[in-house]
């Protein structure tokens, strides 16, 4: 007798396994026939596909698998041709195009004529008491406005339930780059990133910049800068260049790759054999990604201007940066 309710206890979670997979394939493809019957009314054949987004406008793990199952599905049903999300990746980079909104009309022209992409699609997800739903938007790549729209809730259950139950785990405790108390001698700020300098430092004949990049945008931002036209300038127009051998794996030749949200610390040096100055001096920041040919200036620096907190005592307020 036992041994009979085993066995039905088994094959009842057996089917429920199944049944509960058989639901998450059907949304799935209920998700892929709406976005596929949107194109093809439009005659539009070749999609390129972004990472999902939450609530909040993040990509998460979630958003890039839920994307990965659509391409998937229209990939299956044949229809359709999706563009391969590497060369999506790179060319998006390329291009500097880092989102898609009117701001980015230009670039997302670009990278859809360079692909050969009829459509851009975009997708977010929200977490709702009976699953997960999911709205999949399709995008004029020459307007950047929705043209389409399909609509599903995944349940929680098949390949989603681990991804949700990592993504409700609490995050392992990081230490902050920049903190609240952190002093902070200047700023610049645009679409895309901050970028703080916390200190200007002397060692030898070498002039240390100690940075922050944080990313603003939710997706990875490619940070990288001119060598040779990166330097410091004081009031007079005398400059001082990076010393090549210094930065072979530096900001300026190497570049870092920010992901969204995120920050991370770099730094400058440059060489000061001949003529140290003395007094305020100038950033003049050539940047080559994320936009070519940027130009920042920060001034008012001063060297060793970042003030050392003794242990125990009271953190410094953070200043103002000025206006770049």
């Amino acid at each position: 007798m036992i041994r009979l309710l085993s066995c039905l206890i088994l094959l009842l979670l057996c089917h429920s396994t199944s049944l509960a997979a058989s639901k998450y394939e059907d949304s799935v493809k209920e998700l892929a026939e709406g976005v596929a019957a949107e194109a093809i009314k439009m005659k539009k054949s070749r999609l390129a596909l972004l990472d999902f987004v939450d609530s909040k406008g993040d990509v998460t793990p979630i958003g890039q698998f839920l994307a990965e199952e659509l391409a998937t599905h229209l990939l299956v049903a044949g229809e359709l041709k999706v563009v391969d999300r590497k060369l999506l990746i790179a060319t998006m980079e390329k291009h500097q195009l880092t989102h898609l909104d009117t701001s980015q009309a230009k670039a997302a022209k670009k990278v859809a004529k360079a692909l050969r992409a009829d459509l851009y699609v975009t997708g977010a997800y929200l977490e709702i008491p009976e699953g997960i739903q999911v709205t999949a938007k399709l995008i004029g790549p020459y307007t950047v406005y929705p043209v389409g729209a399909s609509r599903t809730i995944v349940p929680k259950s098949g390949p989603l339930a681990a991804l949700l139950k990592q993504a409700a785990a609490p995050a392992p405790a990081t230490a902050a780059v920049v903190t609240d108390s952190a002093p902070v001698l200047s700023a610049h700020e645009n679409d895309l990133y901050k970028f703080t300098i916390l200190s200007v430092t002397r060692q030898d004949d070498l002039i240390g910049l100690d940075l922050v990049f944080t990313n603003r945008t939710a997706h990875p931002v490619k940070i990288g800068c001119q060598l040779l036209d990166t330097y410091l300038v004081d009031e007079h127009g005398e400059q001082w260049k990076q010393n090549v051998a210094q930065n072979r794996e530096g900001l300026c030749t190497r570049g870092m790759e920010l992901n969204p949200k995120r920050q991370q610390r770099a730094s400058l040096s440059f060489l000061a054999t001949k003529k140290p100055p003395t007094g305020p001096i100038t950033l003049h920041y050539h940047e080559t990604s994320p936009r070519a040919d940027r130009i920042i200036t920060l001034d008012g620096l001063k060297i060793d201007s970042a003030p050392v907190v003794e242990p125990g005592a009271p953190a410094a307020q953070e200043s103002t940066p000025p206006t770049p």
